[in-house]
């Protein structure tokens, strides 16, 4: 009785611990950053590819191919890990796309759901709107908790090779019980200089924390490789990766190295039928 009476009291230090310590790590507060997001520091609002189903919705407006996608993006301990899925599906009317992570391990988790749909009006405009459903668990009797919001965006491109972007996730400021959901704004631009280099820079804004300034690059080597880089503020942090392309198979792996806790990996493998 000592020994499993002592059990749970370590296992309740250890939880609440890695709660608080998780809050800077979580699914909305962190993000979703897929290996060619993670390596360009997280400049994907103006990124029009499977993966606007986490960062920019209205990219999927220019998708003309089925697509499915996988991650992995690890943390700084393996209880911080993220994974997850992304599907979409180009229709007359737009595209569809559905989208599900995972974030955490059997004693604190949560989970994100995600309907989405993007819409081109021509190549220059184009609006997406995703609706989420979210889910936390805590072992034991600490309970769980739901919660629903919305994310929105559009995306432009007002002369030939310069893309705007804008999106805001969780602009209702919903909470899930007692506890803020962040509400967080991104606006980048991009800029495609030939067919092998492309320019972003952008902003992201917590309401509640301060501006973070993003800046990457993606970069074709040869015909089936990539090479992309990055940088970030607040805090510092500083990104490169790789891309692998042949016929309709995409995969990435970005590194994004934080000032003090050091380097934390992302994979990506997706399919465009």
């Amino acid at each position: 009785m000592r020994i499993r009476s002592l059990y749970k009291s370590l296992l309740f230090i250890f939880s609440i611990c890695f709660l608080s310590f998780s809050q800077a790590f979580s699914i909305q507060n962190q993000g979703i950053e897929e290996g060619r997001s993670a390596a360009m520091a997280n400049t994907s609002v103006t990124l029009a590819d499977i993966w606007s189903v986490y960062h920019n919705q209205a990219g999927l407006g220019y998708l003309e191919n089925i697509s499915v996608g996988i991650f992995h993006q690890s943390g700084y301990i393996k209880e911080q890990n993220l994974q997850g899925m992304a599907f979409a599906l180009p229709t007359k009317t737009g595209t569809i796309g559905a989208s599900y992570s995972y974030y955490g391990y059997s004693q604190y988790n949560e989970m994100q759901a995600g309907l989405s749909f993007g819409r081109s009006f021509s190549k220059y405009f184009s609006v997406g709107l995703q609706l989420n459903y979210l889910h936390t668990q805590i072992a034991g009797n600490y309970g769980s908790a739901n919660a629903v919001n919305f994310e929105v965006g559009i995306l432009s491109q007002p002369i030939d090779n310069l893309f705007i972007g804008a999106h805001v996730y969780n602009p209702s400021r919903s909470k899930m019980g007692e506890e803020e959901i962040p509400t967080i704004f991104n606006l980048g631009v991009s800029y495609l200089f030939s067919e092998k280099v492309l320019f972003a820079v952008g902003t992201e804004k917590d309401i509640n924390q301060e501006a973070r300034f993003k800046a990457g690059f993606d970069y074709k080597l040869i015909e089936y490789v990539s090479l992309q880089a990055g940088i970030s503020t607040n805090p510092a942090k500083y990104s490169f990766g790789a891309g692998f392309h042949y016929q309709k198979i995409n995969a990435h792996v970005g590194f994004v190295k934080h000032q003090t806790l050091g380097f934390t990996p992302s994979f990506t493998l997706s399919y465009g039928f």
